[in-house]
């Protein structure tokens, strides 16, 4: 190869590795810019300036099972309450070992920080009742990146809940 490929190939490759490496941080960096707390602390603004009394106290078990819904449609790269598979909301509760009387979920894709995410969230009239439904105590979040329609996708679930108190199962943060 004479020197002027090898020069040509040279920039080529340090271009292209500069990109991948710019475009592997964008997921961290959305990550760093969306969190739970962020989340939750949002969606007890928006139920107290609503005239909801109380704040949504964020729940272990509830996180968990948000986290593997967002794990799940990472690795498999969709975005639907039920899964490719037939496996609905509902499910993930049961195998986070959560008891309820009643629950909601929301989901988005593709946010990069809590307050653009909640506002579309609250300007959704179906997702914004499960924020601000005074039934609900709990909340759990899960953030997971993966693909969808092959790019990079950051994938977010809320899970809120009236829990069975008469499980010792119920773990509250």
């Amino acid at each position: 190869m004479n020197q002027r490929l090898r020069n040509t190939f040279g920039l080529a490759l340090t271009i292209t590795t500069l990109f991948i490496s710019y475009a592997t941080a964008l997921p961290a960096q959305a990550q760093a810019a969306l969190t739970r707390g962020d989340v939750v602390a949002l969606a007890n603004t928006d139920r107290a300036q609503s005239g909801v009394a109380g704040n949504l106290a964020e729940d272990a078990r509830l996180d968990a099972a948000a986290q593997a819904v967002a794990n799940d449609m990472a690795a498999k790269g969709y975005f639907s309450h039920v899964a490719p598979g037939g496996t609905t909301p509902w499910y993930w509760l049961k195998r986070a070992g959560y008891y309820y009387w009643s629950a909601g979920q929301n989901l988005a894709v593709n946010f990069d920080d809590a307050q653009s995410l909640n506002s579309a969230w609250m300007n959704s009239p179906t997702h914004r009742a499960n924020i601000v439904n005074a039934g609900y105590s709990r909340i759990g979040i899960g953030i997971a990146h993966g693909t969808y329609h092959g790019k990079p996708a950051t994938f977010i679930v809320e899970y809120f809940a009236n829990p069975y108190l008469g499980s010792s199962k119920v773990a509250v943060r």
